[in-house]
């Protein structure tokens, strides 16, 4: 059975709380996984609609989130606890 192409979602919250945000959305969501400290991926099937996608990147607008690892800044609560804060 092949596996259908899917995208990707990556978060600035732990996955237990990105679950917690997305109950009952539906939408195209396959699955949420961790993806490191304070951040998850979100696994979106491939129908998703366009809007869909809009209306799950706007559930995560206030804590941050890119369809990259790469582009995800790292969580300001991480940020406070390594020092990295440039205050």
């Amino acid at each position: 059975m092949a596996d259908p192409k899917n995208a990707k979602l990556f978060v600035n919250l732990g996955a237990s709380q990105a679950r917690r945000r997305l109950k009952g959305f539906g939408h195209g969501v396959r699955k949420v996984e961790t993806a490191g400290n304070n951040q998850a991926v979100i696994t979106i099937i491939h129908t998703a609609t366009a809007q869909h996608l809009r209306q799950l990147e706007a559930k995560f607008a206030d804590v941050g989130f890119a369809e990259t690892e790469i582009g995800l800044s790292q969580p300001a609560d991480l940020i406070e606890v390594t020092g990295l804060n440039s205050h």
